[in-house]
Parts: structure tokens; sequence; C-alpha cells
């Protein structure tokens, strides 16, 4: 009985870091390119049909209300089309005149409901490029806070926790001390029962305040895996600790202190990264030249961040990566999330994007030299495809990118898997 409990907590886990699909809808609006990969040249028209399914049967003689425009912004047309007697409508779409995405979407009024569907056509993606600039001392700027934070003592505390454990890995929970005394990263650490030191994986959250219970499925594939927190408080509480904290404290964590470098919110986030590594490396039980950053979103995000700052990371799993090319609707695109600077006459906006620049993950992505593997799709209005493309194709290192159009916020379980087993052969495994 225990170890199906701790199977169901495992599952339900898994599906909620790795944002699982969304709930089908009973009519599935469908919006087809008539380019299979969904790419065009800058300038070139493209055709896009409609169709619905409801119970694997096409409507037919149905209105569609369609609009069109750049990525995440606001639409440049809007137009009604219905659906012919076999259950089809084509709309042509003028091409963009610059490299990025154009976003379509479309819904529909059946037996009362409305449906939605929405498709975002690529033009030259692989030119896209981020307009966040580095600063001059960008590297100089974090070799020295990460000079700074690596003076204070580590003063680990672990508690192992039997309950939780199995007889295939232990559980602890674990505080390291990082960047500054009295200031902690807390996690959750899995540690696979097999002899000799093993491959590691630091897991990244998604946005949130919330605990991590219970192990990661990762250290049953044979990695020790460390998840841990971002906002420098214990993961072990109760729920409503969380959703008290996020509500009273932590609800607008992603502009706090954004006026200054030093004062801003991830920064220390980004600090507790490095000191995460250094305790992985620090135990018997770890390779320490075979760990993994792993995450999507925030995580994502922090995965990049982490390769980009700490060379000991040597391989990697961003998914759909948050917090690429920020300041992109301040220059007339989209940007990533948390989608900042959409009112270019917000005050003091000029210090808030200098700021952005020293924590921008596309600017991290420039540093990324070790193999990582990628995954996000064209139809995400969360990390837009504009802003992960972008942060994408400034990564030098050996790369492998997961594409799978059709994904908002959420992935398939083929890319999951091609992922894990893309890493064991990485670590030898």
């Amino acid at each position: 009985m225990k170890r199906i409990l701790l199977t169901i907590s495992i599952v339900i886990s898994c599906c909620l870091a790795l944002n699982a699909q969304p709930k089908q809808e009973f009519v599935k609006l469908c919006l087809a390119p008539d380019h299979e990969d969904w790419t065009y040249k800058c300038g070139q028209q493209a055709k896009v049909t409609f169709y619905a399914v409801c119970q694997n049967e096409l409507l037919k003689d149905i209105e569609i209300e369609y609009n069109y425009g750049p990525d995440n912004l606001d639409p440049v047309f809007k137009g009604k089309v219905k659906l012919d007697s076999k259950g089809f409508a084509t709309i042509k779409v003028p091409g963009a005149g610059q490299p990025g995405f154009v976003n379509v979407k479309a819904n529909l009024t059946y037996e009362g409901h409305r449906y939605s569907g929405r498709t975002n056509l690529a033009f030259e993606p692989d030119k896209l490029r981020p307009t966040v600039t580095l600063p001059d001392d960008f590297t100089s700027y974090w070799e020295d806070a990460k000079s700074k934070a690596a003076k204070v003592p580590m003063l680990t505390r672990v508690r192992f926790c039997e309950e939780q454990s199995d007889d295939k890995v232990d559980v602890f929970y674990v505080r390291i001390q990082a960047v500054k005394p009295g200031t902690y990263v807390y996690g959750v650490l899995t540690v696979p029962k097999t002899p000799g030191p093993k491959p590691a994986i630091l897991r990244l959250p998604g946005a949130a305040v919330r605990a991590f219970n219970g192990p990661c499925e990762l250290a049953y594939e044979g990695f020790v895996c460390l998840e841990i927190g971002v906002h420098g408080i214990p993961v072990d509480q109760d729920p409503e600790i969380y959703r008290a904290v996020s509500a009273n404290g932590l609800s607008d964590y992603v502009t706090k202190g954004i006026d200054n470098r030093d004062t801003y919110y991830y920064r220390r986030t980004y600090l507790s990264l490095v000191r995460a590594i250094d305790y992985l490396c620090s135990r018997d039980d770890v390779d320490p030249a075979r760990i993994a950053a792993y995450g999507g979103s925030q995580g994502g995000m922090l995965s990049i961040v982490a390769a980009g700052l700490d060379k000991r990371i040597s391989a990697l799993f961003a998914y759909f990566p948050a917090f690429c090319d920020v300041c992109g609707y301040y220059n007339g695109r989209a940007g990533g999330w948390p989608h900042l600077f959409r009112n270019p006459k917000q005050p003091d906006i000029e210090a808030k994007l200098n700021t952005i620049r020293y924590f921008d993950t596309a600017n991290f992505a420039r540093f990324v030299e070790v193999p990582g593997i990628y995954a996000f799709g064209y139809n995400d209005n969360v990390c837009c495809p504009t802003s992960t493309t972008s942060a994408y194709n400034v990564i030098p290192g050996p790369k492998q990118l997961l594409l799978a159009r059709d994904t908002g916020h959420w992935l398939y379980p083929w890319q999951t898997e091609a992922a894990l087993n893309w890493l064991k052969v990485q670590f030898g495994m």
C-alpha cells in the first residue's frame, strides 16, 4: 500500500511539475497552416484552414470569428468566415515583414458554448534574436557576486524523511545557507540506494509559492535529485502557509527591487543556484562531473541561468523557459513571461530596463556552452515563441530542440521521455 500511494504521489507531482496538457474540450477548433512546418519566408502569404471536430465528426455551416496579429500583441485584423458544407473554411494571412510570429485566433459558438483555437505562424524564426542587450560588465558583475557569496559558509542542515523513503530511494529535506548569513535555500533531496557516485539533477520549479513533497521521480532513474524552492522559505509547510505568504508578500515577487540590480528579487535566487550546486558537489554520492539543470517555465529560465552562471552544470533540459527577452514589449514585439514593460510610460522604466539586462534568460543563454536539450511550442501564450526562440538562437553550445508546434504551456510525454533518454546518454547511464 505504501508503494502504491507513493506511485500516485509521484504521478500527481509529475503532472503538476510538467504543466500537463489542458483538459479536452467538447468541440476542438483546429487551425491548420498550409505549410506543414508552420514556417514561411518573411513577406510570404500564408493560408490557414479552420475546421471543428465534435465527437469525431466535422461541424458544418457554422460561423467562425477570427483575428490575427503579431505574437502576443493586439490583433491587426478581425473577420468572420463560415465553415462550408464539408466543414472547412480558409483565410489568407499576410506575411510578416521581419522574422517573428503571427498569431491567428478563432472562436465559434456551438449549442450555447464558446470554443476557441489558435496557431502561431513562424516567419524565418531561425533569424530571431533578442532585443535585450548585454551589459559590458555582465560577466564581471556576476563573477564578483559569486565570489562574495562563496565566502558565506554553507551550514547545511539535512533531515531524513523515513515516511517518504522506500526500498529504492532515500528522501531528505535540506537547508543550505546561501548568499549571506541567515539566508537559506531549501529543498528536497532524493538519493537512489545504489552504491558509488551518481549523476545529479538540480530540479528547478515553475513560478509559484508552494511546497515540495515526496521523492523526485527522476531519482528512480538513477539520479541524485535536489529540488529547490526559489523563495528562501522552507518547502515542507502546510499549503495554507504558502497561500498566505503568496497573497501578503510574494504575489508580485518578479518585480520586487527591480529598480536596482543589487536589490532585485532574482539576484538571491540566481546566487542560490550556485550554492545548491556547491552542495551537490560536496556530497560523496554525487559525481561532480555529471550535474544537470532541469526545469520548465521559471524552472526553464533557471536551468539556463544555472548553466550560464556556473560551469559545473554539464548538461541541461529547459522547457518553455520564462524571462526570455523581457524587454521585447518595450521594443515593439512580444516579450517573455512575466510580460513586463507593456506600458513604456511606467515610472522609472529606464532603471528597470537596465536591471533586467543582468537577469534576462537570453543574456545567460549567450554563455551556455554545455550540451542542452530544449522544448517549447508555437502556441504558448505564457512563454511566447518570439521570446523562447530568440533566446534559443543565441545559445552557443550543442543544442537540440524538441519542437511540438501545437503545444501551449505544456509538454507531450514523448518530449519528457526523449529528454530523459538524452540525459542518460550524456551521462553514460
